[in-house]
């Protein structure tokens, strides 16, 4: 420090403890016994705010993030039988069977 500077007590040290971090935080913190007990109440936080911090007695933290919603289902299925029929006009000539079955049987 240059002289004549002397530093200034601010309190933020305060702010920075890991208890009183968690005021200044928009994510919600919750302890292993909420997750036991309400573990509706803590994915719903973590699906609102897009995370949820999980405290543990020893005082590790642990995070739950949702992961994207899946993808919507197929609701329309296309129209299999039109498209058999266009492929398959009819079925197929005796000697045609015979060679397909030879191919199949490797002869």
């Amino acid at each position: 420090m240059g002289a004549g500077v002397q530093p200034v007590e601010t309190g933020s040290a305060e702010l920075d403890n890991p208890p009183n971090a968690d005021i200044m935080s928009d994510m919600k913190t919750f302890t292993v016994r909420d997750l036991d007990r309400s573990p509706g109440t803590v994915l719903a936080a973590s699906r609102t705010d897009g995370r949820a911090r999980i405290r543990a007695r020893g005082g590790q933290t642990y995070l739950v993030i949702p992961e994207a919603a899946p993808q919507k289902r197929i609701s329309v299925v296309p129209d299999f039988s039109t498209r058999r029929s266009r492929l398959f006009k009819g079925a197929i000539a005796a000697a045609t069977a015979r060679q397909l079955d030879q191919a199949i049987a490797g002869e």
